[in-house]
């Protein structure tokens, strides 16, 4: 009910009660007698009650001055702490103000000197922390920060410390924060991450699946960027094992089928295999992807690995060439696998005609060496130096 309603019915009551009281004076005849020896009083009953109203209103007055009188100390300083509250308030408001202005020491110099209750002097300190290091002032940073964790819930200054140190690339540092802050909030997103981020440039690519799949149930990852990340844990995973051949081989019998036709996947599958001594597991991964989709680097990779049956790699190669006549990778790839089985006609044709679909420097270098091989220096020379043409231009 609101303060003027109050004051209309308490006006109405007052009203009532002094007709109430009018009328009653009119028609009672009855009074008062006051005696203290030797003096003696007599007053009507109306005029009795109005006194005593009045002595209790003045008894009220006086008991209200002298608890209020009492209590004035406690009102100054509970005025002053809210004076101060506001000019904290002001402060903290145009600290963030100017750090999101981009004026960053002046959001540290205000920040730095607020002291209100613990949570907000923390949140303080976590602000001068990012302004400093905006400044690049690290062992500032560092101050602030050490102070923002002297907290009960210091996560702001946890998320703050792990983002600034993984952005100098202080590894160690940021899972160190990373760690403490996941203690408080283990399913804290943002943190998580930042943790994905951290374990990415540290190369821990069996932490990195776990966290994607982790940031993937949250929905804290967007479809393309927890594709990305996937795979870029696989090829790091593949590279990691590239001396060890049955760990390599358990790896990719684990990946899902759409991952190990993916070109680049399947790429670097084949040319780790290749290193481990399995060069037909190697041809076989690069069949597979380049019959689901067709793909020019992997074709250029397919004359790079020969396996038990190079014959068998010639026959699959030319099959492809019938739906990819102009494929000048392709065209090349039949060219060294022909070397390989010395067809010294068949891939010196190829050679060229990967040539004549786009001048490249593999065909020339090849189509040196053919000519250098059946003693035209002459022709070899032109095509050296068609080549190094080509390496500058692409330089």
């Amino acid at each position: 009910m609101g303060s003027p309603l109050r004051w209309l019915i308490s006006l109405i009551v007052v009203a009532i009660l002094a007709v109430a009281l009018a009328l009653a004076g009119r028609y009672d005849p009855g009074y008062v007698v006051l005696v203290y020896p030797p003096w003696r009083a007599e007053l009507s009953f109306v005029s009795f009650v109005l006194l005593l109203a009045l002595l209790m209103l003045g008894a009220y007055l006086l008991v209200r001055l002298a608890i209020a009188t009492l209590d004035l100390p406690r009102t100054v300083r509970e005025r002053k702490a809210r004076q101060e509250a506001e000019r904290q308030n002001a402060n903290f408001t145009e600290a963030i103000a100017a750090y999101l202005e981009g004026r960053f020491q002046e959001a540290e110099k205000m920040a730095a000197k607020l002291a209100a209750e613990p949570r907000r002097e923390m949140l303080a300190r976590v602000l001068a922390a990012r302004a400093a290091h905006e400044s690049r002032a690290h062992a500032r940073r560092d101050t602030y920060l050490a102070e923002a964790k002297n907290n009960e819930k210091p996560l702001a200054a946890l998320y703050a410390e792990a983002e600034t140190r993984l952005e100098d690339r202080d590894l160690p540092g940021a899972l160190s924060a990373i760690e403490a802050g996941k203690i408080m909030a283990p399913a804290h997103t943002a943190l998580q991450r930042l943790e994905l981020r951290a374990r990415q440039q540290l190369g821990q690519w069996d932490e990195v699946l776990k966290l994607a799949d982790r940031l993937a149930k949250a929905n804290a990852l967007d479809a393309a960027t927890l594709e990305h990340t996937r795979r870029a844990a696989h090829l790091g995973n593949i590279k990691r094992r590239a001396q060890d051949h049955k760990g390599l081989q358990e790896y990719w019998k684990k990946l899902p089928g759409a991952e190990k036709t993916h070109p680049r996947l399947a790429q670097e599958a084949a040319r780790t295999f290749a290193l481990t001594g399995d060069p037909d597991t190697a041809v076989a991964i690069l069949e597979d992807a380049l019959n689901q989709s067709w793909d020019e680097t992997l074709a250029a990779s397919y004359g790079h690995i020969v396996g038990k049956d190079p014959l068998a790699q010639i026959q699959q190669a030319e099959k492809w060439l019938l739906s990819h006549p102009r494929d000048g990778a392709l065209l090349m790839s039949l060219a060294d696998l022909c070397a390989h089985e010395q067809l010294w006609g068949k891939a010196q044709s190829y050679a060229e005609a990967s040539i004549a679909v786009a001048p490249n420097i593999d065909g020339h270098l090849a189509l040196a060496a053919f000519k250098e091989q059946s003693g035209q220096p002459g022709e070899a020379c032109a095509h050296f130096k068609k080549a190094l043409a080509l390496y500058r231009d692409a330089g």
